[in-house]
C-alpha cells in the first residue's frame, strides 16, 4: 500500500484544504497515515496554544537537591535558590487592557480545553503549486511532532528523570539504604539494576540503570504495592539511567516494586499495564 506523501500530511495538519478525493478515501481507511496525521495536528495544536494564562508551579526543594548531586555542586550551592528570599518586592501586576471586539472576534479561542478541528479534504492539489512558505511551516510541524513527544511524556507521568552521575562526579555523602535488579517481563528484553540512596538532609533517590529495548511509547518509573494494586509515578526515564526523587510520604517498605513500564503517548498518567522490567527493593542493613 502506497501511503500519502509527508508533505500533504504536514500540511493537512496544518490546516490547508488539500488532496484528492483519492487521498481521502486513503485516509479513512489506513490507520498508519491517519494516526500520523493526528499527531502532526496534535502537535500544531500544542505549539499554537496561548500559553498566557497558564500557572507553571513552583518546583520543590528535592529537584534542586537531585540538580545539585548530579552536576557535583560544591555544598555552599546546596541551597535551593527558589527558597531563599528576593531582593525586593514583586512588581504589582498590571491589568490588561481591553480588548477590542473586532480583535477578540477575530482571534480564534485558543486553551488547554480546545481539540484540533478536523481538517476537510477537497480536490485542489493545483493550489499546491507556488506557495513556498508552507513548505517551511509545515517542516516546522515535523519538528514540533518529535519535540511534542517529548513535552506529552512529561506532562504525563511529571519530570524525566535526570541523568545518572558518572563516578568523577562528587557530590554530598549518600547512602544506599536498599537495592534491586530489574528483570525484564515477557515480550520485552530491557534489564538492569535499580536502587534508593538517602543524602544526609533525608531525600531520597531512586537510580535506575535500564538498558533500550525497542517499545512504541515512553518509560514509566514507578513504585508500587506488592500486589500491584497500587503504583505511585516517579517520571519518565528518557536515558539508559535516571535519577528519581521519591516522595517524603512514600513508604517503600509499603512500595517495594520498581516498575519500569511502555506508556502510550494518549494523555493518560494511569499505569498502562504493560511493565517492561520489574523489581522488588532489598533493603540493606
Amino acid at each position: 500500500m502506497e501511503h500519502l506523501d509527508a508533505e500533504l500530511l504536514s500540511l493537512l495538519a496544518l490546516g490547508e484544504p488539500l488532496g484528492t478525493d483519492a487521498d481521502a478515501d486513503h485516509l479513512a481507511s489506513c490507520p498508519t497515515c491517519s494516526e500520523t496525521l493526528r499527531g502532526l495536528q496534535h502537535a500544531v495544536h500544542v505549539a499554537t496554544l496561548d500559553t498566557a494564562g497558564i500557572e507553571l508551579e513552583r518546583p520543590g526543594s528535592q529537584n534542586w537537591a537531585a540538580i545539585h548531586q548530579a552536576l557535583g555542586l560544591a555544598p555552599a550551592l546546596a541551597t535551593d535558590p527558589l527558597s531563599q528570599p528576593s531582593s525586593g518586592p514583586p512588581a504589582p501586576e498590571k491589568p490588561a487592557a481591553p480588548e477590542e471586539p473586532a480583535a477578540a472576534e477575530a482571534r480564534p479561542n485558543q486553551g488547554a480545553g480546545t481539540k484540533p478541528a478536523p481538517i476537510p479534504m477537497r480536490p485542489s492539489a493545483k493550489d499546491r503549486r507556488g506557495r513556498p512558505g508552507l513548505w517551511i511551516i509545515a517542516a516546522a510541524a515535523g519538528i514540533v511532532l518529535g519535540t511534542a513527544a517529548g513535552w506529552t511524556a512529561a506532562g504525563v507521568l511529571g519530570h524525566t528523570g535526570t541523568p545518572a552521575p558518572s563516578s568523577t562526579q562528587s557530590g554530598p555523602v549518600s547512602t544506599v539504604v536498599a537495592q534491586t535488579s530489574l528483570t525484564p517481563l515477557p515480550a520485552h528484553t530491557g534489564s538492569g539494576d535499580a536502587r534508593v540512596e538517602q543524602l544526609p538532609d533525608g531525600t531520597r533517590h531512586l537510580i535506575i540503570r535500564l538498558s533500550n529495548d525497542p517499545i512504541t511509547g515512553f518509560r514509566g518509573v514507578w513504585v508500587g504495592s506488592a500486589d500491584l494494586s497500587r503504583m505511585v509515578s516517579l517520571g519518565v526515564l528518557d536515558n539508559e539511567s535516571g535519577i528519581f526523587t521519591i516522595p517524603d510520604g512514600v513508604d517503600l517498605a509499603q512500595y517495594p516494586i520498581v516498575d519500569v513500564s511502555n506508556q502510550p503517548y494518549n494523555g493518560n498518567p494511569a499505569h498502562s499495564a504493560d511493565s517492561i522490567a520489574r523489581g522488588t527493593l532489598n533493603p540493606k542493613s
